[in-house]
């Protein structure tokens, strides 16, 4: 699929997020830990605002990928930025919701969260490409040419002597004239 349908893909994706915000109102939700919310109690509570933050956490995901899909290789590294992507998504939500600070709304908090979460297949694909990739560098690598030495060239004739004029070598070869 080519970036472009992909991009548009995500925009549908926070576009649709954000109509179902629209329908679902404002939502206001003492929670504990980020995944008390999927609580089968809060989904049938809240439907639209849990496909609103599902539609919200695919975005996110799928936008650290196309992202990452610009930088040619470096899987080793897109690994480690999925790693701290996540891991910054997850620990604000945890933040955000252990003091009831509201930078964001609830939704994006969550969405945050669970993007981290839905990111680490991504990282370990990564990893793997990274490790594959690594592996199949160092048995494929090629081994450096012999290259002969100044010496060498002076015994090979004086066609081979090329570059080696002005240099001093005991062995230099004497003409018999």
């Amino acid at each position: 699929m080519k970036k472009e349908y992909f991009f548009l893909v995500i925009v549908g994706f926070f576009l649709a997020s954000y109509v179902l915000n629209f329908l679902a109102g404002p939502v206001s939700l003492a929670l504990k830990s980020p995944f008390q919310f999927l609580a089968a109690t809060n989904l049938a509570k809240y439907p639209f605002t849990a496909v609103e933050i599902a539609l919200k956490t695919i975005a996110l995901a799928l936008s650290l990928i196309l992202i990452l899909s610009l930088m040619e290789k470096n899987y080793l590294l897109k690994a480690v930025i999925v790693l701290i992507a996540g891991a910054m998504g997850i620990l604000y939500a945890i933040q955000q919701i252990a003091t009831a600070a509201r930078v964001t709304p609830i939704q994006w908090t969550l969405a945050f969260c669970y993007a981290g979460f839905l990111s680490l297949p991504a990282m370990i694909y990564y990893l793997i490409r990274g490790a594959i990739e690594g592996a199949y560098q160092g048995l494929t690598k090629s081994k450096p040419r012999h290259q002969s030495s100044d010496s060498e060239k002076r015994a090979a004739g004086p066609e081979r002597l090329k570059g080696v004029e002005g240099k001093k070598d005991d062995d230099i070869w004497e003409d018999s004239s």
